[in-house]
Parts: C-alpha cells; sequence; structure tokens
C-alpha cells in the first residue's frame, strides 16, 4: 500500500482560526526541534491504520533521518519489519519498491510522477484553486495560462500595521532574497496597485496574522505531519510543530508610499521558519568588528558599504580559496610570517531573531568562545592551517585569533580546544556578508580596551541577491556560482 507523507501549513486568521497556505512533500525538519521530537510525532493513529491493515513491514522513502528514526522506533514496538531508503535532498524520482496487500510504503520524497506532488505542491496556485471554494480556502489572484489575471480577491482584510497581502513564488525554486514580499493595502485602488506584482511566476494571495498566536514577539506558522493513502484519500496524522519568523515584530512598520510594499529589511518578521543554521558571518548589537582604520564598531552600527579590516593568507599552492573547509597546506608559522592586513566591504547587513544551533568551546587554558555551529573559524590542525566549521572542531584543535592591537603586522593568539558543546540558543544579531572571502571579527565586549584578539571567520560563498546555482537551466552551477537564468557566474572575485 503507497502513501505519501504531506506536511501542510497553516496560519492563524484574526478570529483564531487556522487557514492551510499551502502544502509540500519532501518536508524538512530542523535539527533544532529534534529535543522535541516526543512532543512533535504522535504515532498513535498510524499503528491503528498498521495493525487493522495487518502489514508487516514498512518501507520508508526519503531523506528525513528524524521521520526514519521514528518510523523504526514504531516498527520495533509493533514486531514487524522496517526498512529505510534514503534518497537525496534535490531528487525528483523514488526508487522502487514492491508494493503488496502487507507492505506499507510510505514516501517523503518528491516524486515528479505524482498528482499531489507536481500539481498541488510543486504549484501553489493549484493548491489554492483546489481549496478556493472551501469554507477555508483563501483570496488569491494569478495569471493563468494565457497571461490573463483571475481574481479572486473580493475583502480587504484589515491587519493593523501589519502586512494584509503577500507576494509569493508559485513554485519552489524562486528569488528568496527578493520573496516572498508584503503589502498593506486600505482600498480597491491600493489593491490594483500591488496586483500589477502579479507575473506567471509569482501570485498574491491574503496574509493571515493573528498577534494573540504569537510567541516572543514573532509571528507563528503550524506545520501539521499527515500520512495520506491516495485511494481513499484517507490521512493520517503524524505529528505537528510550531515554526516561527527569523525576526522579531518591529515597533512602527515601514511601506513603500507608491507601492504599498513593506520595507525590505523588515520582511523577515513575517517569514516563518523551524530554525536557522547560519552559514553566514553574525553579529550580536554589541558585538566590535574591527574596520580597516583599526576603529572599532558594534555590530548594531556597522552599516552596508564600510570597509572592515581582514587578512590575506598566503596561497603558494594555490588552492581554491572560495572552498569553505580550504586547507592552505601551510604550518603556522609561514601562515604568520606570509599574512598580511587588507580590507573587505559590506555588502550585506540582515537582521535575524532566531533559534539556532550554537558550539560552545573549552580551550586548555579554561577559557571559553561561543558562537554558531556553522561558522567556518581559521584552525591549525595536523600541522596545517585550514577552515573548519565549529560543529567539526576536535580536542588538540589549535583555533587561531588574531591580535587586533599590532596594526601593522599580522600576530595571533593561539587557543587549544579542549572539548565542544553543542547547544540550541535564541540568537539575536546580525547576518553579515561581504565582498571578499574572510572577515575577522571580535567576542562581545562593552569597550575596545580590553580587546586582544578576533577569530577569523570565513565568509560562506552564498550569491548575495542572486538566484541560487541549482536553479540554472536544465543542469545546475558549482556552490560558488550563481545562475543569470542561462549561464553561471562566479559570487564572487
Amino acid at each position: 500500500m503507497r502513501t505519501v507523507l504531506i506536511g501542510s501549513d497553516f496560519m492563524y486568521d484574526s478570529n483564531g482560526n487556522l487557514r492551510p497556505i499551502e502544502i509540500n512533500t519532501a518536508v524538512g525538519f530542523s535539527e533544532l526541534q529534534v529535543p522535541y521530537v516526543d512532543e512533535i510525532f504522535d504515532t498513535t493513529h498510524l499503528m491503528e491504520f498498521v495493525t487493522q491493515n495487518g502489514f508487516t513491514k514498512i518501507h520508508f522513502i526519503g531523506n528525513n533521518r528524524v521521520f526514519s528514526n521514528i518510523l523504526n522506533s514504531m516498527s520495533i514496538d509493533l514486531g514487524i519489519e522496517y526498512e529505510y531508503h534514503a534518497t537525496q535532498p534535490n531528487s525528483l524520482t523514488i526508487p522502487h519498491v514492491e508494493d503488496n496487500e502487507t507492505t506499507l510504503i510510505i514516501r517523503s520524497s518528491y516524486d515528479t510522477t505524482a498528482l499531489v506532488d507536481d500539481t498541488y505542491c510543486r504549484d501553489k496556485v493549484n493548491f489554492m484553486n483546489l481549496i478556493k471554494d472551501s469554507s477555508f480556502g483563501a483570496q488569491f489572484a494569478y495569471k493563468d495560462d494565457s497571461g490573463v489575471l483571475v481574481n479572486h480577491i473580493t475583502t480587504i482584510n484589515d491587519n493593523g500595521v501589519h502586512p494584509n497581502f503577500i507576494l509569493k513564488g508559485r513554485i519552489p525554486n524562486y528569488d528568496r532574497e527578493v520573496y516572498p514580499k508584503f503589502f498593506r493595502v486600505s482600498n480597491q485602488l491600493e489593491l490594483d496597485t500591488i496586483l500589477a506584482n502579479v507575473t506567471d511566476e509569482y501570485f498574491i494571495m491574503q496574509y493571515y496574522y493573528n498577534p494573540l498566536k504569537n510567541i516572543n514577539n514573532k509571528v507563528t506558522k503550524i506545520r501539521s505531519l499527515n500520512i495520506l493513502y491516495p485511494p481513499t484519500l484517507q490521512s493520517i496524522p503524524f505529528g505537528k510543530y510550531t515554526d516561527t519568523t527569523t525576526q522579531k515584530l518591529s515597533e512602527t512598520s515601514e511601506y513603500d508610499e507608491t507601492t504599498f510594499e513593506l520595507a525590505s529589511h523588515l520582511r523577515s518578521s513575517y517569514i516563518t521558519t523551524a530554525g536557522q543554521s547560519f552559514d553566514k558571518p553574525k553579529l550580536l548589537d554589541t558585538d566590535l568588528v574591527q574596520m580597516a582604520d583599526g576603529t572599532f564598531k558594534t555590530g548594531l552600527d556597522l552599516q552596508v558599504g564600510d570597509v572592515v579590516r581582514t587578512i590575506d593568507i598566503p596561497n603558494a599552492t594555490n588552492v581554491d580559496s572560495n572552498e569553505e573547509t580550504v586547507n592552505y597546506k601551510i604550518n603556522l608559522d609561514t601562515f604568520i610570517s606570509g599574512s598580511t592586513y587588507s580590507s573587505n566591504t559590506i555588502i550585506g547587513k540582515q537582521r535575524v531573531d532566531t533559534t539556532t544551533s550554537m558550539v560552545e568551546i573549552l580551550f586548555t587554558d579554561n577559557s571559553t568562545w561561543e558562537d554558531t555551529e556553522l561558522s567556518y573559524y581559521l584552525v591549525e590542525r595536523e600541522n596545517e592551517v585550514r577552515f573548519i566549521p565549529l560543529n567539526e572542531l576536535i580536542s588538540g584543535d589549535i583555533v587561531i585569533l588574531i591580535d587586533t592591537t599590532n596594526p601593522s603586522s599580522v600576530g595571533v593568539v593561539e587557543k587549544t580546544v579542549q572539548s565542544t558543546t553543542r547547544i540550541s540558543k535564541e540568537f539575536g544579531g546580525w547576518l553579515i556578508t561581504v565582498e571578499r572571502r574572510h572577515i575577522f571579527l571580535t567576542v562581545t565586549n562593552s569597550s575596545t580596551e580590553n580587546i586582544s584578539f578576533a577569530a577569523v571567520e570565513h565568509n560562506n560563498v552564498s550569491c548575495f541577491g542572486k538566484y541560487p546555482g541549482y536553479s540554472c537551466g536544465s543542469g545546475g552551477c558549482p556552490y560558488n556560482q550563481y545562475c543569470d537564468g542561462t549561464s553561471c557566474f562566479y559570487c564572487y572575485d
């Protein structure tokens, strides 16, 4: 018996009712939710379904280890067989599993041959049209295959200072640096203005908002996990959890007076996520960054266009230094003697307030350091200088810290790792994108008087403001390139 695991996303309307906004297969599950697995998943209904139908084996097709572990544990409790068929995250086809009356096949991976995947999950407008005549249907507008605007918006709901419409991508691969966009309108003329943003790739729907459902001043979204048996459309509850936005709501909202669009720096206040594992340098408000002239600015005061201090690392073997885990094949002495100060320009700054995975480092001198787990620090391991993510640090690694008190030549402070601890923690601060490869940031401190060293962090090669490489034509681009729609280009010089 073939089934499919579907993630259905809901938001609360002004009356406190949950309203569906989209459905997805190949649903993700943040590791930040792992500590709450027992609260999220309820296998009672699935176990009843398995028992009533006399299944003796469960096959799971997907790439989510958390889901697999839950199903495996349940199978052990039921005394039946279990098999996991792992797929790649961007896979469009699935492995074949022979079907029979005593086998339950649960698919999570996307399947282009399946109606629910390729029709209602791939194109969000198709799902909107499916539910539009129901009591929980949404108001929306899109362009049909002929390019004609189809408008199902009849009422302009009042969300106060908050957006009441959202411009969303119809299909999964869209420019996430720009979309979704949010708007607040109060009359038909203003609505007509924002409807001009609708294209064959982007549609507008009402944005639901209920302040009573916010958590820690963040907007919430409910994700429900259900196993659908297509022949009878039976839906088996499997679990649910709450996502929040990455940024807290601002005390004031800013909208363009002509386009009625929410200011771009406030978008994250209305985009929900299950938590982030940051892959860019990041700063607390009080973190201090050394500027090119030797002065310091806090993370709060740092601006796009500011020029900060960084270093050029000797690269005699000409390895690709864009690679986040680049190994320069040099020892610490060669690094010190050959490194020179240079500058770097801030090209992006984005506010985030979210739960994320952090790593606490205990050094052998009993000092400690803390940063997000996907921060790539400059480290000496086995007499070779390389960048290593904090979640892969091991005892004996030497974290290379730059002596910020010496303005003329690069000096270092060596800190040997004794142990690391991974924790889940609330982070409120800024994601920073720089023009060149590296940036070094200071630890949190209330004044510049006691600053003596700073960590060198790799600027993850993400194409700021560009389309992701995997969406280029029929193929893809390397990780350090972006797509202009047809061709691949390097993110940075």
